[in-house]
């Protein structure tokens, strides 16, 4: 029961964002940015989706928390998660607009992190 709540908790996590790849106005309220470059937007909005495919996988991971699957979604979530924080880090975004999705990725990485500590779904 606790690793469908921090699948579905991770996955509320992604798709709330992926929105932005069909309604491409909430770009500027999620990043903070103008994205008036239609360049910039089709990059973001590829984020979007890339985020969506990440939440489907985590939602799927909550219907079947014992599956070899949700070792899949949280790898793959593990991945986006903490290579957007160190990209965050290293081009030094975390006090600017995206300090908010840095701390929702942070936040996220606690009931993934429990997860991973459990693996009750991890077969090596």
């Amino acid at each position: 029961m606790l690793e469908q709540a921090c699948f579905g908790f991770l996955a509320v996590i992604h798709l709330a964002p992926a929105i932005a790849a069909i309604l491409p106005k909430q770009l500027s309220k999620l990043y903070g940015v103008q994205a008036t470059d239609g360049t910039l937007i089709t990059l973001l909005q590829h984020r979007a989706v890339l985020l969506g495919v990440v939440g489907i996988a985590f939602f799927t991971a909550a219907v079947r928390p014992a599956s070899e699957f949700a070792w899949h979604a949280a790898l793959l979530g593990a991945a986006s998660m903490v290579s957007f924080l160190v990209l965050a880090i290293i081009n030094r975004q975390l006090a600017g607009p995206l300090r908010k999705i840095a701390l929702i990725d942070l936040a996220g990485l606690l009931p993934l992190g429990w997860l991973f500590w459990r693996q009750p779904w991890a077969t090596f």
